[in-house]
């Protein structure tokens, strides 16, 4: 089946060749014009070293696309990106919002503390968005999208250990008027609306740009409620303003707003236990089939379905932002000021199944009985940036400083339902301990769990400010050597307060331990880490209870890069670069930080970097092909898990990700244009990852490759577009994304395996089985008629054409079975339950767009 569906996707791509290279062959081949080039025909210029630049001639392996060929492939936002670059990927979990995981060559940072800043950097305008769910809106009116791979520090202002996104919008034209509008429908009734206009006010001096997107659907996949999720309902707005007195001068203002009320994202169980076979659900009252109505291929192939409540993930956010550009001399001056206001609000059915386990409850933080989770981030950063050139343009320099200041706030809001004690009695009753609900009737001593709540408050207010430089020496015409540093300086307050709790069950436990008959008395510290479940529980309720922390965390970090370039003839540059780039330290911000003593802060990823790369345009620049060899070593690397019970925030020691790339664009005729590229990629935990004597967390990672990290991902696009008759144009795009097999779960397997003497069953880690999401190909398609001018065009397109379905994201679903415990139903680890997070299906519709 797969390879009939490789099979499939190289057809489509041949047969988009096939059309070009009929017409080619008559035709002498013309200077390249990338689909990603400007429309002139023109060099490709980017901003990756915050100097206007030739893109081969940039010491730095980026991708860089035009908002044009953005267009072309049906790119609308930061998750479908993968289509352009292979070293690129962003998969999320149970919220947008707060999981959404972006990742060059492999690197990223996993899970949902809002307490971890992101290894890929993103730069909207030149401002740092500091976490991936303010990004995640619609690309709208944008002039370039450049992907930068490996380390990035000296010139990005925060937390480029892995790469940055260098996002730019078009800024308002002084003169002329011009504008654009596009409409689509879609499968799932989708509609979605794009539009911006730019009109001087002063000619040549003061202009307007005013620009929005909106987009409605339904979703693709059906909850225990019948709702849709992985909906989309949201809207966004930019204005901007822009003046140029004169030729030295210009100043840009852009505010915009933007704001999502969706569905977003209920996982579907991919693995069921053996506990419903066994009929523990029906020994303990509960329905048979424990609250899953649909799992396995059922629920990820045919029906889509999940057996949660809905999950809701609103979005609301709007920033300022200005920038001054002083040209006197040979020097350029540089401010860029911003302000972000950013909040997303959360409401998920944490159990993953239809049963009353982990629910909403009335409290005064809390008064609509749901689980209202709430994140608020404010930031605001000034970068100032002074650029040159000295000894007769043989020395480019860069010096500049940046400060930043972020304030976070966010609630996190647990309960327990009626039927929370029931469903941990399946574990005692797959022991053979006997009763219905021995959880609440044996170790509770009939204390009902039905109610206990947690409402925890998180704060972090953060400022860096930093110093750095970047400077090229141009030894000879052909040979140059840059070198940058940056001086970071963090201090980080962290905080956690129980605004309000209840545990009565969880003290009943261990209260009624001494009471239990002698044959259950090792059963009950498993049974209290249960029912005094981290997220759920009263501080001080119990030895390991919550434990409330305001912390100060300082950290200041030096990182620095060289690089030699070389000219190897005309159309062909080289370099090879060393950086070392680093990601802040910070706060585990999550109730179980600071159990038993623990500190709640984590250290500074770091990253040393080695790049070797070749750039060149041969057969008179006809085709442009860039190669770049890299091997990353990072210490102290930051990883978030879950793993059933709580979340752990940790550092793992060494982790490496070694590889090649190789991109092309083949200009075969002014009609025809390929583009393209294949990565190779071995990003791992190695055996000794964790020292000498790792904590059970990193020793299972120890040895295997990092999450969703496929080794080999090619992305390659055939793009045709002909003159018909003396108006019209046809045009055809085609693309394929294909990836080798990538393990999906950020941990092992959490189980339970048995103790001795009076410890009783113990957790531990164990590798199980549908983690791997096997490798696949994903077409997309897209058709289009319209007039030369692109005053009007009618496009007809589809993604994910073969509707290949896979996962992003699995992990053990909450509290549902136990492995590793004694006797036939917990052998092996087979009674764990896995749930995933699925990536979105076929769509496919219709797309009007105009411009003048």
């Amino acid at each position: 089946m797969l390879k009939a569906k490789f099979l499939a996707s190289a057809c489509i791509v041949t047969l988009a060749a096939s059309i070009g290279a009929q017409n080619a062959m008559a035709q002498e081949a013309a200077a390249p014009v990338a689909d990603d080039a400007a429309p002139d025909g023109s060099e490709i210029i980017v901003t990756a070293t915050l100097r206007k630049e030739n893109l081969q001639k940039v010491p730095i392996a980026v991708t860089a696309v035009t908002g044009e060929a953005l267009e072309k492939r049906g790119v609308t936002d930061l998750k479908s990106l993968d289509t352009v670059s292979p070293s690129f990927s962003l998969q999320s979990a149970n919220s947008e919002s707060g999981t959404a995981q972006l990742r060059i060559r492999g690197i990223g940072t996993s899970g949902n503390n809002i307490g971890l800043e992101s290894a890929v950097g993103i730069f909207l305008d030149g401002v740092y968005l500091s976490r991936p769910g303010v990004a995640l809106g619609d690309l709208v009116d944008v002039e370039q999208v450049e992907i930068l791979r490996g380390p990035q520090g000296t010139l990005f202002g925060r937390n480029t250990s892995s790469g940055a996104l260098n996002i730019r919008t078009l800024k308002p034209a002084l003169d002329r008027v011009e504008g654009f509008a596009n409409a689509t429908y879609g499968n799932f009734d989708q509609y979605s609306v794009q539009m911006g206009a730019s009109a001087p006010i002063i000619t040549d001096q003061l202009a307007v740009r005013l620009s929005g997107a909106w987009r409605q659907r339904d979703g693709w996949l059906r909850d225990a409620a019948g709702d849709d999720n992985y909906n989309r309902d949201r809207y966004l707005v930019r204005g901007q303003l822009y003046w140029e007195p004169n030729a030295d001068v210009s100043v840009r203002l852009i505010g915009d707003y933007s704001k999502s009320n969706e569905n977003c994202c209920a996982p579907v169980i991919i693995r069921e236990g053996r506990y419903v076979a066994a009929g523990l659900y029906t020994a303990v009252g509960l329905p048979a089939n424990g609250g899953v109505a649909v799992s396995g291929p059922d629920a990820v192939h045919s029906r889509r379905a999940a057996s949660t409540d809905p999950f809701i993930d609103d979005q609301r956010q709007w920033g300022l932002s200005g920038q001054l550009d002083w040209q006197f001399g040979n020097a350029a001056l540089t401010a860029i000021t911003s302000y972000r206001d950013y909040r997303s609000k959360t409401s998920s059915d944490s159990d993953a199944t239809a049963l009353n386990v982990l629910v909403g409850v009335t409290s005064p933080f809390n008064p609509a009985g749901r689980l209202p989770g709430y994140t608020d981030i404010k930031t605001f950063s000034q970068e100032l940036r002074l650029a040159g050139s000295l000894l007769d343009d043989r020395f480019d320099y860069l010096v500049g400083a940046y400060f930043v200041d972020e304030r976070i706030e966010q609630l996190q809001s647990f309960a327990f339902g009626p039927d929370t004690q029931a469903y941990f009695s399946t574990i005692l009753k797959s022991l053979g301990v006997p009763g219905t609900n021995p959880a609440r009737d044996i170790f509770a001593a009939g204390v009902d769990a039905n109610g206990t709540y947690a409402n925890n408050m998180f704060h972090q207010s953060s400022r860096n400010w930093s110093l750095f430089t970047n400077n090229t020496f141009h030894i000879t015409d052909a040979i140059g050597f840059n070198f940058g540093l940056r001086y970071s300086n963090d201090r980080k307050r962290g905080s956690f307060e129980q605004m309000s709790a209840s545990s009565n069950a969880c003290s009943a436990v261990a209260a009624n331990t001494p009471n239990l008959p002698a044959s259950l008395r090792p059963l009950a510290p498993l049974i209290q880490s249960l029912t005094c479940f981290p997220l759920a529980a009263k501080v001080g309720a119990f030895a390991n209870a919550p434990v409330e922390f305001d912390r100060v965390f300082k950290d200041e970090q030096l990182v620095y890069t060289g690089k030699l370039t070389a000219e190897l003839g005309a159309t062909t540059n080289s370099y090879v670069s060393f950086s070392r780039g680093y990601k802040a330290g910070g706060f585990n911000l999550d109730p179980t930080a600071a159990i038993g003593g623990a500190s709640p802060a984590f250290k500074a990823e770091k990253v040393n970097a080695y790049e070797l790369g070749i750039k060149s345009q041969l057969l008179d620049r006809a085709l442009t092909v860039n190669l770049a060899l890299f091997h990353q070593d990072f210490s102290d690397f930051q990883v978030l898990e879950f793993t059933g019970v709580q979340y752990l925030t940790f550092n793992v020691p060494k982790v490496k990700s070694s590889g090649a790339e190789m991109e092309f664009t083949a200009r075969v005729s002014p009609e025809f244009t390929l583009s393209g590229g294949l990565t190779y990629t071995d990003a791992r935990y190695p055996k000794d990852c964790g020292g000498a004597t790792p904590p059970a967390q990193v020793a299972t990672l120890c040895g295997q490759s990092v999450q969703n990290a496929p080794k080999w991902v090619t992305a390659m696009a055939a793009d045709y577009s002909k003159d018909i008759g003396a108006d019209l144009n046809f045009g055809i795009n085609a693309s394929v994304r294909m990836e080798s097999d990538r393990r999906t779960a950020p941990q092992a397997l959490l189980g339970v395996a048995a103790g001795t003497g009076t410890e009783g069953p113990t957790l531990n880690f164990i590798k199980g089985p549908n983690d791997i999401q096997d490798g696949n190909a994903k077409v997309n398609l897209r058709a289009g008629l319209g007039s030369q001018n692109g005053s009007w065009r009618v496009e007809l397109w589809a993604n994910n054409l073969f509707d290949v379905q896979t996962y992003g994201v699995v992990a053990n679903t909450p509290l549902r079975g136990a492995g590793a415990l004694p006797g036939p139903v917990n052998a092996g680890g087979a009674s764990v339950s896995r749930i995933a997070f699925l990536q979105e299906p076929r769509t496919y519709g219709v797309t009007l767009r105009t411009k003048f």
